[in-house]
């Protein structure tokens, strides 16, 4: 994915937020901010993200109901960047659907570093998707699969090629 990718940064620390945010503009991401669950389910109806970096310790709701949230009702990678260093917390994280999990303090060129390759890991894996979605084709009831070279008729009966 280039360097275009949308992030939506969910801390409910600000400095934080402005801090990485800005970084984050700087390497050619388009990168918003959002201090709580509330502001982030806002943020993702105005404008959808490729990934959201999640801050598990809010205020409002836990860090790990919003990344089950995030994981059930959109399509995008999720870096949990957080204060927990239990081995426990980091392990539910990953279960969750986490992409990657950066622990506090973090040095800001590991953190771009995880999350160039969480969006090309990503960005991959759509790439292949669409790519087997486009290789069969539909005309008059026919499907005509270019990868595996088989044609079937519109009753499903397979066609010598």
């Amino acid at each position: 994915m280039s360097g275009s990718a949308r992030i939506l940064i969910v801390d409910d620390d600000p400095r934080l937020c402005r801090t990485l945010a800005r970084y984050l503009t700087l390497q050619g991401y388009t990168a918003r901010t959002a201090l709580n669950g509330e502001e982030m389910r806002q943020k993702l109806a105005a404008d959808e993200a490729d990934l959201v970096i999640l801050d598990l310790n809010l205020p409002d709701e836990d860090g790990f109901n919003l990344a089950r949230e995030l994981q059930t009702n959109y399509d995008l990678a999720i870096v949990m960047l957080t204060g927990r260093t239990d081995i426990i917390d980091k392990i539910v994280g990953l279960e969750l659907g986490a992409d990657d999990y950066v622990t506090k303090p973090f040095a800001e060129r590991e953190l771009l570093a995880r999350v160039r390759s969480v969006l090309r890991r990503t960005s991959e894996e759509t790439t292949s998707e669409e790519a087997a979605a486009c290789s069969v084709v539909h005309f008059a009831g026919w499907r005509l699969d270019l990868n595996a070279y088989e044609l079937s008729s519109p009753d499903g009966d397979a066609v010598a090629l």
